[in-house]
């Protein structure tokens, strides 16, 4: 084998390398963002069911238990806690996934 077959030999070796690992890489982050998909979806699940005891609740208030059933006792303060909890946790990962943006390259 000459010099320049032996380089080329080890440069393929190399990249083939680095092949797997950018595969196990990719599937390892295509994983993550699966996750972080159904942690969205689980977010909006949240949202949709705050939102209706929100409207539950103001319905008891403006017309009284006729109608609407009067919220459970602590409900409030419960519903309060979580929505501040989401909003935590909605913040961090928005700016994980918007930092992404910055690794997107765009080809035509």
């Amino acid at each position: 084998m000459t010099d320049t077959s032996q380089r080329a030999h080890t440069d393929h070796l190399a990249q083939s390398r680095d092949h797997f690992r950018w595969r196990r890489e990719h599937m390892e982050a295509l994983a993550i963002l699966k996750r972080a998909e159904a942690a969205i979806f689980e977010h909006e699940a949240r949202i949709l069911d705050h939102d209706a005891e929100i409207a539950r609740h103001e319905e008891a208030i403006n017309h009284g238990d006729a109608h609407a059933d009067a919220p459970p006792a602590g409900e409030h303060a419960r519903f309060t806690k979580a929505h501040a909890d989401g909003a935590e946790h909605h913040d961090g990962l928005l700016v994980a996934i918007r930092a992404l943006s910055q690794h997107l390259e765009t080809r035509s």
